[in-house]
């Protein structure tokens, strides 16, 4: 039989070749990026159409930083243009844009605190998550037509998410964005096939809280808060497992282990001769964890980053777990 000739670009996939085209480097913080390499980033972003003359969406970030940073001022330039009463025909809300895309940038590149470029990024990604579908979605009960509300709310923020996870990913940031906020980087398999496509599931309305939970765990895992990383995953496994058998917003001593027990009784949790031990180390290393490591209760033990990560995983090795068995 003949077979069709599969040409092959050279080197593609072959990592050796690949590093000497472009070496891999170790996971970095923005701020460690040189200025060459921050300039590259941004025109990207203006290459692909997010930095553009009129956004909506870089006023909005840049009006939130002024609100919420009044004292450092992020956004200079549009502190300097009072707006103008629109009533009186005489807006000036495209001068005051334009300042707003020029403090975008200069934060963008010259900023050195990693938590205010990534706040205003933050901010600026939720722009684009559209309210209404979000609004249908949060009323809808059929889980099929939820997740259509959700996935048409976050289409133009998905998009957004890709460009600047290439740009992260190309020049080693330790972040991935997703619909949950910004993520600590993993291995490449571990985001793709357990952090993004997990918390996608969770951008739910249905599990608000757990998103929450789960962004104030990369949070506190970003600024090497370590046993509060612990404490938040707790918080949200413990959440999780409340919404799962109808009973958010309980607490107590032991609560996770009844909680555990019940979703098991009830079938909420897929329970098998390869998953129930699974469960039950779970359980214990979470407990034991946050007893010795956590900000729960005097701690035994500082919590180093690798503790604090190896806990994020089994979090959401776990809920993804468990969210597949309820789809």
């Amino acid at each position: 039989m003949f077979k069709l000739p599969k040409f092959r670009l050279y080197g593609e996939k072959e990592t050796r070749i690949e590093e000497t085209i472009q070496p891999k480097l170790e996971l970095r913080s923005w701020a460690e990026l040189e200025p060459a390499e921050k300039e590259i980033a941004r025109q990207q972003l203006e290459n692909s159409d997010w930095i553009k003359d009129y956004s909506r969406e870089i006023f909005r970030a840049i009006s939130y930083l002024n609100s919420n940073f009044l004292r450092i001022l992020p956004g200079k330039n549009l502190h300097k243009i009072p707006p103008k009463n629109e009533m009186r025909g005489h807006s000036n809300e495209s001068e005051r844009i334009r300042a707003a895309l020029t403090d975008f940038q200069t934060i963008l590149l010259h900023e050195k605190s990693e938590a205010l470029v990534f706040r205003m990024l933050t901010v600026f990604a939720e722009s684009y998550i559209k309210d209404y579908p979000y609004q249908q979605a949060e009323k809808e009960v059929d889980d099929q037509k939820r997740r259509e509300y959700v996935d048409e709310a976050f289409k133009q923020f998905d998009r957004l998410a890709n460009c600047l996870n290439h740009i992260f990913e190309q020049f080693a940031v330790n972040a991935v964005l997703t619909r949950n906020g910004l993520v600590p980087r993993q291995d490449e398999k571990i985001t793709d096939e357990i952090y993004i496509p997990t918390l996608r599931v969770l951008a739910d309305p249905k599990w608000k809280n757990i998103s929450k939970d789960l962004s104030e765990t990369f949070d506190e895992y970003r600024n090497k808060n370590y046993p509060e990383t612990i404490t938040k995953a707790h918080r949200a496994v413990q959440r999780f497992l409340q919404i799962l058998v109808g009973e958010e917003g309980k607490n107590g001593q032991g609560e996770v282990g009844k909680l555990f027990s019940k979703a098991k009784y009830e079938n909420i949790i897929p329970i098998n001769r390869f998953t129930e031990p699974i469960i039950q180390v779970f359980q214990s290393f979470i407990s034991s964890e946050r007893a010795t490591n956590s900000t729960a209760k005097p701690t035994e033990k500082t919590a180093t980053s690798s503790d604090a990560l190896l806990i994020m995983n089994v979090v959401m090795v776990f809920l993804q777990h468990c969210l597949q068995e309820n789809k």
